[in-house]
């Protein structure tokens, strides 16, 4: 399947293969293929004195594997008008951990698995399975700008444009040429998208970032109002 990485968690330590120390004779028993679908494979009886235990990990035969779970989301370009988009949970194992990054568009080839959920039993009052993806390969899309290249005459150009005394409210009227009016919206846009500049005061460091929030219906652009931070309004006033 095709989608969006939207979470990802950290890197977990996951039993692999169990074995289990006697309560009562000490005797090691095992190894237990623990095969993930959350109920755990133990010991019935120990093989030497018969005791149906108690049974504890025996750490130093134990074997570990890496677990990470990341949260797959269908692409915003795929989902009809008036349907939220889907997601589904995918474990990575192995050298598939930490393969990609939350906001990377992926293919991923995966198991399609069910898992006993303990939470959703517990919320429905009845048995309830929980699916999820256990993937084997994951492939990133290529990134749009990853083979762009920057020719010497448009570089030229770009440096001409820099140089224009109004270059801001330009940039600014080229977002959304199709919603008339809005100035000030487009321009904070812009300035989002550009960025302000870092400033070092002593050995702390304040963050070029600027946060910009719209309100208003997207679909319509009206009665949009746009709230400049303090380094927003002063980068505009630099470049107004």
């Amino acid at each position: 399947m095709e989608g969006v990485v939207t979470r990802r968690s950290g890197v977990f330590p996951q039993l692999q293969l169990v074995s289990f120390l006697c309560g009562k004779c000490r005797a090691p028993t095992g190894q237990y293929v623990q095969n993930g679908g959350g109920a755990e494979s133990r010991p019935s009886r120990c093989p030497e004195c018969q005791s149906p235990g108690p049974f504890h990990i025996n750490g130093a035969q134990t074997i570990y594997r890496n677990y990470q779970k990341i949260t797959l989301q269908e692409s915003p370009g795929s989902v009809p008008a008036g349907r939220v988009p889907r997601q589904k949970d995918v474990i990575l194992l192995h050298d598939l951990i930490d393969s990609v990054s939350p906001g990377e568009m992926v293919d991923v080839t995966a198991v399609y698995k069910h898992v006993f959920d303990a939470s959703l039993n517990t919320k429905n009052g009845f048995p309830v399975f929980a699916t999820v993806l256990l993937a084997n390969y994951v492939s990133k899309h290529a990134h749009a700008m990853a083979s762009f290249r920057i020719s010497d005459e448009e570089e030229a150009e770009i440096r001409e444009l820099a140089r224009s005394p109004d270059i801001a409210r330009r940039i600014a009227n080229s977002i959304g040429p199709s919603i008339y009016g809005h100035g000030d919206i487009k321009l904070a846009l812009a300035l989002a998208m550009f960025g302000g500049e870092s400033k070092q005061v002593g050995e702390h460091r304040i963050r070029g970032d600027i946060n910009v929030l719209v309100l208003g219906d997207p679909g319509t652009a009206s009665q949009s109002h746009t709230r400049y931070t303090h380094d927003a309004k002063r980068v505009a006033a630099r470049f107004i």
